[in-house]
């Protein structure tokens, strides 16, 4: 157990190596992997949806990561209104709708958690998958090489993260909550 413990240490530190540096360029298969998850959530930041929308929606930050997070609909402002648009599901969702559609950098707030999807290695693309919650680091939750066409794998660690943001007790961290399974098991 320790050993396994120490190798997961290990591959988390070497992913958040690799994804600080990113991709030179993204290839056809790393755009296709974001496109997929993008198209599975289907709504995307500032997307036209219903009044009483609330669910999942995506959107791109710096050309090469994803964010997936909660979101809902807010009522823009203009004189026939009628119109609603996907924001995070924060009080002031409207804004972050605004800075997106004026192509400004719409950093996850810590009140939300979230994931963060992105590449990294040069030589041999990976997608990392990772989970974000008020200031904490993140989470490595998945890693895959791209060669691999990890697309159903890779659905599948985000709807279950997704279950685990819906379904996490609020009081615990992701952190705190893992220690509390590994103590339960000793």
């Amino acid at each position: 157990m320790f050993h396994l413990k120490l190798l997961e240490l290990e591959s988390e530190l070497i992913a958040k190596e690799q994804s600080s540096k990113g991709l030179k360029t993204l290839s056809p298969q790393c755009k296709a992997l974001i496109e997929y998850v993008a198209r599975e959530v289907e709504v995307s930041l500032a997307d036209k949806v219903p009044q009483a929308w609330r669910g999942w929606l995506t959107y791109k930050r710096s050309g090469d990561s994803l964010i997936i997070c909660r979101g809902q609909a807010f009522a823009e402002s203009g004189l026939f209104g009628g119109k609603f648009r996907a924001g995070l599901a924060v009080p002031y969702g409207l804004d972050t709708v605004t800075e997106y559609q004026r192509h400004f950098d719409v950093s996850p707030p810590a009140e939300l958690d979230h994931l963060l999807m992105n590449f990294g290695n040069d030589d041999n693309p990976q997608v990392f998958l990772w989970y974000g919650e008020n200031l904490a680091h993140y989470k490595l939750i998945y890693s895959a090489d791209v060669a691999d066409d990890p697309h159903a794998e890779l659905g599948n660690a985000v709807v279950e993260a997704c279950t685990w943001i819906l379904n996490r007790p609020k009081e615990l961290t992701l952190l705190e909550f893992l220690k509390g399974i590994e103590n339960a098991k000793s």
